[in-house]
């Protein structure tokens, strides 16, 4: 080891731990160990073979840096970082062992720094311009937290949003570009620092005479949650800049912002705008481990602008300097295309109408045949879905003529369905409830949200291109015309019973979509919110209305569950004979219990036994029931 004897150890604040450890050092005998306070008196007398240690305060570090890259006095170094000083040591590669750390700071290869200068301050890390949470958190130190940790600092920096607001920025380049923008922020690096900041810019390079301005100018807060939750939350790296980020590489740059905004180097506030930042190249003389030296780029004068859809055009800079909107608002382009689309499917066309006609034919064929293929047909076929959409639309926007027009494609349609079904209910010789009729006469909270779920994909594939063949599977997934078809059927066959809770389901359906995809839409930005509370109350109440029976429907659906339970498999003793209930089944008729099931008996029951094991079930289950009972003889 070339040059090691008597290497200045300086030791200021919070050292003290280090200290320790480093006296007690296989090498300890090549440092002469010396207080900051002594070493900065009077440098000359400790500077040998022009490397210094230190281990001390970001501010005593940053001293001994300007100190070192003085030319009466010039000398390296190294630093050893205490063990609080997390972004110290990812920002310059040091070990966290402390041994090995010392270890590193003696052998390591003394070589000129590039540095970044902050109106004149050295800035270690990076320099933040007024809010960008959470870009300074280092990556390694928030990914190693489990993911409930993450989640909890997650939503401990949503709060902050709430205060967030994007100010007038004024940037001009060491090329003489001048740009003027919106943001609520800007990070500035000059490599990376193993922080969020500098995960987002790409290749990031010492030496090369550069450094980067992150610009974040959050369309909302929803956006920029989306964008964080991607970065912070499951790591993914964006193989391209986000909309709303803009980055720019320059040897040096002049900020102003209107009002004034904090400046922060090193995570401390120092002042405000108007700054100047620059990059000096070679600045200093640093001793520091290979890995860190390997980030070594070319040096350039390029210059790179990457604004992405960051605002710059003097209306939009003067409309967007306000507080963050809750929900981004939509371009004028993806206004105009959806609501070409939607207008035109809230017409009542003639595609549609033959559409609605055959849809409902098909599915009352495969009621009757209980042919679940049959009606998953009828519901691909069936068109809906579609005046619905644009009726959530309408009643989000408050939009009368859409509102209209789809409720009265909505009312044709359903009528046709009812119509339609009823009239073949009529023609049919028979009427015999299927199991497929019964599966939509029982309603409950569950189907709501199946509805709601629908709704919101609904909504989301209808602004989306490339997914819009999604609805295909939305429309499979809450069946809207089945149940209009067993209601018409109930019509057909003058059961106001089954009419009822059939078109109780639709109704369920109608109101779940119609509540999720105003709410989805509301979020894509389609309607300020203070347009939209009107329309989401209506559509609230709506959803309400139809959850009322529904719930009652979930009580009586979990009570008939728990009746099975308790009697399936359950052995009853009759006039000494051992009865065996098996494969029960619940029904409500004219508000009575009916149950059916299969009974194993050693003979063939009399009527009193009968009536005896009609009157046990009655006092297990504690309610009175009409039995309808299969008897097998099992000998």
């Amino acid at each position: 080891m070339a040059e090691m004897t008597m290497i200045p150890f300086v030791y200021g604040e919070g050292s003290e731990k280090v200290l320790e450890i480093a006296k007690s050092h296989p090498l300890a005998s090549h440092l002469n160990f010396v207080s900051y306070d002594a070493f900065v008196s009077d440098p000359k007398q400790f500077v040998h073979n022009q490397k210094v240690i230190v281990c001390a305060s970001i501010d005593q570090i940053k001293t001994l840096m300007a100190r070192g890259s003085e030319a009466s006095c010039e000398y390296a170094l190294s630093i050893v970082a205490q063990p609080t000083q997390v972004a110290l040591r990812e920002s310059f590669h040091l070990s966290r062992n402390i041994e090995e750390s010392i270890t590193q700071a003696l052998e390591s290869e003394i070589r000129e720094l590039d540095m970044l200068f902050c109106d004149d301050q050295l800035v270690l890390y990076s320099v933040q311009i007024g809010d960008t949470p959470p870009l300074g958190y280092l990556i390694e130190s928030f990914e190693k937290k489990p993911l409930g940790e993450r989640i909890r600092s997650f939503f401990d920096i949503f709060k902050k949003f709430r205060e967030l607001k994007r100010t007038k920025l004024t940037i001009k380049t060491a090329k003489d570009q001048e740009i003027t923008t919106v943001a609520s922020g800007v990070v500035i690096v000059e490599h990376d620092n193993r922080t969020f900041a500098s995960k987002i810019v790409s290749d990031l390079r010492i030496n090369d005479s550069k450094l980067s301005a992150l610009i974040i100018s959050p369309p909302s807060i929803m956006g920029y949650l989306g964008f964080l939750s991607k970065t912070m939350l499951f790591g993914t790296k964006e193989k391209r800049l986000p909309d709303h980020v803009g980055v720019i590489e320059s040897q040096s740059l002049e900020i102003d912002a209107q009002p004034p905004l904090e400046v922060k180097i090193d995570a401390k506030a120092v002042s405000q705008t108007p700054v100047t930042l620059r990059v000096k190249p070679k600045a200093i003389k640093m001793a520091l481990p290979q890995s860190f030296w390997e980030m070594e780029g070319t040096r350039s004068d390029k210059e790179s602008v990457k604004l992405g859809s960051l605002p710059i055009s003097k209306d939009s800079v003067d409309y967007q300097q306000k507080e963050l909107p809750l929900f981004t608002h939509a371009s004028e382009e993806q206004y105009q295309s959806l609501f070409v689309s939607l207008r035109e499917e809230a017409k009542p066309s003639s595609t549609f109408l033959t559409l609605i006609f055959l849809s409902t034919l098909l599915a009352t064929v495969g009621l009757y045949l209980n042919s679940s293929s049959v009606i998953i047909g009828a519901m691909l076929l069936a068109p809906l879905m579609q005046p619905i959409v644009s009726f959530s639309m309408g009643v989000l926007r408050r939009n009368q003529s859409i509102f209209l027009e789809s409720l009265k494609t909505i009312a044709i349609g359903v009528g046709i369905a009812l119509f339609s079904a009823a009239i073949f209910s009529l023609i049919m010789p028979y009427d015999v409830l299927t199991n497929e009729m019964q599966g939509r006469l029982k309603p409950s909270i569950l189907d709501l949200f199946v509805a709601l779920i629908s709704g919101a994909a609904a909504a989301y594939a209808k602004n989306n291109e490339k997914i819009s063949g999604s609805l295909v599977g939305v429309s499979i997934a809450v069946a809207l015309v089945p149940p209009i078809a067993v209601a018409g059927i109930g019509l057909g066959w003058g059961e106001w019973g089954i009419f009822y809770h059939a078109f109780l389901l639709f109704l369920t359906n109608f109101a779940g979509i119609v509540f999720a995809a105003s709410l989805l839409f509301l979020a894509q930005g389609f309607s300020p919110i203070g347009t939209a509370k009107r329309g989401l109350a209506l559509s609230l109440m709506m959803a309400f209305a139809v959850s009322i029976p529904l719930y009652f429907s979930f009580l009586s659906i979990k009570e008939d569950a728990q009746i099975k339970s308790t009697l399936l498999d359950s052995t009853f003793r009759i006039e000494g004979l051992e009865l065996k209930i098996r494969d029960v089944q619940t029904r409500h008729i004219d508000n009575h219990l009916a149950i059916d099931c299969e009974v194993l008996t050693p003979r063939v029951l009399d009527d009193e036994a009968v009536y005896l094991l009609k009157r046990e079930i009655e006092r297990k289950i504690g309610q009175k029931i009409k039995l309808e009972a299969l008897w097998r003889v099992v000998r």
